[in-house]
């Protein structure tokens, strides 16, 4: 890019050179200058905060952008929360004569003053690239059930192809794309009902997640998650102009 990148130590700074959501930005902004015939300056970018992991690894970076209009002048935002992508998982438990249910966890959400929010299983990508796999090693992790990566359908890739990395649920201050994958599980009523309650998480990990189960009919009104909105707003978009997705599932 050639922007000097400002006001880090210099172990700090290599660290955000070399983590991996800043490369991907990096490279996504040079793409997009391109796309636009170099319409903005982009004058520099000062490092403002870094989170590390408990393992030392970088986590979060906070950064500002300077990024102006070559013709006016005039400043685009450039406050960025950087922490890269995640997936999330819808996975419809059905069984034959019963209405469909899906798993939420209930956990601390601290940034939302929440103990107890209800939400999708989800996790961080972990820089590989295998999605399916990621979003199959959280479900694991978070619910207990084995799936395996052929029985996932990633909503966002059938919707947008290798247009956009996923959903972006805070565009205007993060960079965070959310992967959003679905699977119908077929179990029976009593194996399904055995969920309700449990206990999951890694533990070491400060997770502390209780499984929740909800009618998939009226999931939409019980927890007020971005990741289970779009995913069930792509889901019946999906259902409606691609339902051969679906039969895989049967």
């Amino acid at each position: 890019m050639g922007t000097p990148v400002a006001r880090a130590t210099s172990d700090i700074l290599d660290q955000v050179l070399e983590f991996g959501p800043f490369k991907d930005w990096v490279s996504r902004l040079d793409k997009a200058q391109r796309e636009k015939k170099n319409e903005m300056d982009i004058h520099s970018i000062e490092i403002q905060n870094t989170d590390l992991f408990g393992s030392g690894k970088l986590g979060f970076v906070k950064l500002k952008a300077d990024v102006r209009f070559k013709e006016n002048g005039k400043s685009a935002p450039g406050i960025v929360f950087m922490r890269g992508g995640s997936v999330s998982m819808l996975i419809i438990l059905r069984c034959p004569e019963k209405e469909d249910h899906i798993l939420l966890t209930m956990q601390p959400r601290v940034p939302v003053g929440s103990l107890d929010f209800p939400e999708l299983p989800a996790g961080m990508l972990d820089g590989s690239g295998n999605f399916a796999g990621t979003a199959a090693k959280e479900i694991y992790e978070e619910t207990g059930l084995s799936i395996k990566e052929h029985e996932l359908i990633d909503l966002t890739h059938e919707a947008y192809g290798d247009r956009w990395q996923g959903m972006y649920p805070s565009a205007g201050g993060c960079d965070e794309f959310i992967r959003l994958f679905m699977c119908i599980k077929y179990m029976d009523q009593s194996d399904i009902q055995a969920l309700e309650g449990k206990l999951t998480g890694l533990r070491d990990n400060g997770e502390n997640i209780t499984l929740k189960l909800v009618a998939l009919k009226d999931a939409w009104k019980i927890a007020p998650d971005a990741k289970l909105l779009s995913t069930l707003g792509l889901y019946n978009a999906l259902v409606e102009h691609k339902p051969e997705l679906f039969s895989r599932n049967k």
